[in-house]
């Protein structure tokens, strides 16, 4: 922001208001140019972010992704459930965030499983797939874009429909005799077999004296605008709309002068108003929009700070009473937090893995849940693997590793690595960073990690060359969801292959610069106001 002074320029000449307005403008000049890209693509790809359902249906292509995103050995999530027929030896379906395939020669080589699937790349990810042999057979999937049902005779996906708005599924759980569809806001249970298969919302409670919000739902809802509903998502679009046009006008306002500079010492004559007239209307709006909607984008800034490790650490933890959150709570106390789900047949209880913490309840749903600290690793993220290991207590997996938390001892027993454990980090990602879990009909255990892929227990194990291989079409065809593509673009991971661990510090730097262009513009206009309106009284003297 350039300010000339003028006639008020004692305001700004003595001691030490004279030395702060000189470094302000230096870091807001300096600051600025130097996060010019860096605010327009954070805005863009926040914007988007906001919208999934406008760009659910497009994607991009691998040679626009850094080959750290191209999966093989069915690593990035690419495999996040396997079901296995016991009738038929040799039919395996596989699931993850690139769809579903099917293998009928016991795993040896799969092919997509999607005639009548969900197609946006957005919503097609799998997060859970439940098979049911009897009856008449057919296969439940669990995805981002809601309940899908397969007929196994004529080997079409159906969507069933749940309830009037769009749910995520998480979960699909046999209690019993009975199916039960944990989506990200509800549980519903099943009556009839297939195709005559119906749903019905179960009225679930928590425990809750006084309902609280985590710092991180705080924080992230903040950042987007979410706290006021669509309205709120909407204003904080406009706000990343102004960043950009801000941006582009202090590019301007710092090239116009140097430009003018350059053509006069090469005697090129030129219209002076009309070439400062763009400068003028960019000069004008830098300085009215940035300061009417400082406050917004002070909050965007401050709490794009915390996003990102290391500064989420410190508010992983932490949570405030229900009266402080700036915005109208939903009514349904579960609303978006429901990451995972088991079903423990000894104790007849269902336990849930929110974001917000563990909650245990009875399995009929008669009475509240209550919410319960489970000695174990758990990744800030939540669960990727959620379910009874037999009857002796819990496997439980994340971006911590993978956990046998015993029964009969309440000690978590690593899978990884052996032994006991009694410390542990829930925002330090762990050597494997386990996405998912299976055992095949031979009782063989394995593991998918994020980053290596598909292992076999115990690690230094051999796995037979033929055994689950990930089809190379997988990484051939490969195309990212878009919206897949800005976050990682947001959060700064897409750089990590040019920058290596460095990325880690783009978040938290870029906002922390930021904050400081935000305050030293807020610190600049109001010396300007005060040099117009002092130089407005010297005219009327």
């Amino acid at each position: 922001m350039c300010i000339s002074t003028g006639n008020g320029v004692g305001l700004v000449q003595s001691g030490m208001l004279r030395k702060v307005f000189k470094k302000s403008k230096w870091i807001h000049k300096w600051f600025g140019l130097i996060l010019i890209l860096f605010l327009i693509w954070m805005s863009v790809s926040g914007i988007l972010l906001n919208h999934p359902d406008w760009i659910a249906s497009y994607s991009v292509p691998d040679w626009m992704v850094p080959p750290q995103y191209i999966p093989h050995n069915w690593n990035r999530s690419s495999l996040t459930s396997m079901v296995f027929s016991k009738p038929d030896t040799g039919l395996v379906f596989a699931g993850g965030k690139q769809g579903i395939w099917r293998s009928i020669d016991g795993g040896k080589s799969f092919q997509r499983y999607e005639s009548g699937f969900e197609k946006d790349p957005y919503y097609k990810k799998t997060q859970n797939l439940f098979l049911v042999e009897s009856g008449r057979p057919c296969l439940f999937a669990a995805t981002d874009g809601g309940l899908y049902v397969n007929d196994l005779a004529n080997k079409i996906w159906r969507k069933l429909k749940l309830s009037e708005e769009h749910e995520a599924v998480r979960k699909i759980l046999k209690i019993e005799n009975k199916l039960y569809i944990f989506s990200e806001s509800n549980v519903y249970g099943t009556s009839g077999l297939f195709p005559d298969i119906q749903f019905k919302k179960l009225n679930w409670t928590r425990n809750e004296p006084e309902r609280r919000v985590t710092l991180i739902d705080l924080f992230f809802h903040l950042h987007d605008g979410r706290f006021w509903g669509l309205p709120g998502k909407l204003l904080f679009d406009f706000a990343g709309l102004i960043i950009i046009f801000l941006s582009f006008g202090a590019f301007y306002i710092w090239y116009f002068p140097n430009h003018i500079k350059r053509l006069k010492q090469k005697h090129i004559k030129f219209n002076v108003q009309k070439k400062s007239g763009t400068f003028r209307f960019f000069y004008k709006y830098h300085l009215k929009l940035g300061i009417w909607m400082s406050l917004i984008i002070l909050l965007i800034g401050g709490t794009g700070f915390f996003m990102r490790p290391p500064a989420l650490v410190l508010i992983a933890y932490g949570n405030v009473p229900a009266w402080i959150y700036p915005g109208a709570l939903p009514q349904n106390p579960w609303e978006h937090k429901v990451i995972n789900a088991m079903y423990d047949s000894v104790d007849h209880k269902v336990i849930i893995d929110a974001t917000d913490g563990v909650w245990m309840g009875p399995a009929d749903f008669s009475k509240p849940f209550i919410k319960k600290k489970l000695n174990s690793p758990l990744f800030v993220m939540g669960a990727t693997v959620f379910e009874p290991y037999g009857t002796g207590g819990y496997l439980i997996g994340s971006f911590n590793g993978l956990y046998h938390l015993e029964r009969s001892t309440g000690r978590p027993v690593d899978m990884i690595n052996g032994g006991y454990i009694s410390e542990w980090s829930d925002v330090q990602p762990a050597d494997y960073m386990v996405t998912a879990y299976f055992k095949s009909p031979g009782g063989d255990e394995y593991i998918n990690t994020h980053e290596k892929g598909l292992i076999k227990l115990p690690v230094n194990s051999i796995v037979e060359h033929d055994c689950f291989q990930m089809p190379e079409s997988l990484s051939m065809e490969y195309k990212m969801s878009l919206w897949n593509f800005m976050f990682e673009l947001h959060n700064g991971r897409i750089f990590k292959d040019w920058i290596g661990g460095l990325y880690i510090l783009l978040i938290p730097l870029g906002s922390l610069f930021f904050i400081l262009i935000i305050l030293s513009g807020i610190y600049d206009w109001f010396i300007l106001w005060q040099i117009k309106r002092k130089t407005r009284k010297e005219r009327l003297v």
